[in-house]
């Protein structure tokens, strides 16, 4: 297998974080109660991996759409890091994510 096939191994295997695949991640979205797991590269951004997950979730992206770990930390500052950086840098030790959107009152 080359490393291209590598980098972009489907998920298998229970090992959360392998340093030769890259981390298994899970995505949670609030409004349709779906959740996504997949694998990514640890080249791949975090805007990479969340547009990913929407793709597999099928759903759209909305204008107010948040993404934050499961600890509720928003990672909107940091789309634009690898995930070696995220990791590395201790930006997060989840590998869960929760897709949010505006909070407030239902409409009547």
């Amino acid at each position: 297998m080359n490393d291209a096939a590598l980098d972009k191994k489907p998920q298998g295997g229970d090992d959360q974080d392998d340093d030769k695949h890259g981390p298994n991640l899970h995505f949670e979205h609030v409004a349709s109660v779906q959740t996504v797991k997949f694998r990514v590269a640890w080249t791949d951004t975090l805007q990479t991996a969340w547009d990913e997950a929407y793709e597999e979730l099928g759903e759209d992206r909305r204008a107010d759409d948040r993404l934050q770990t499961d600890g509720g930390v928003d990672m909107t500052p940091y789309l634009g890091n690898t995930m070696r950086q995220l990791f590395d840098d201790k930006r997060t030790k989840s590998h869960k994510f929760v897709i949010v959107g505006p909070t407030g009152g239902a409409g009547l």
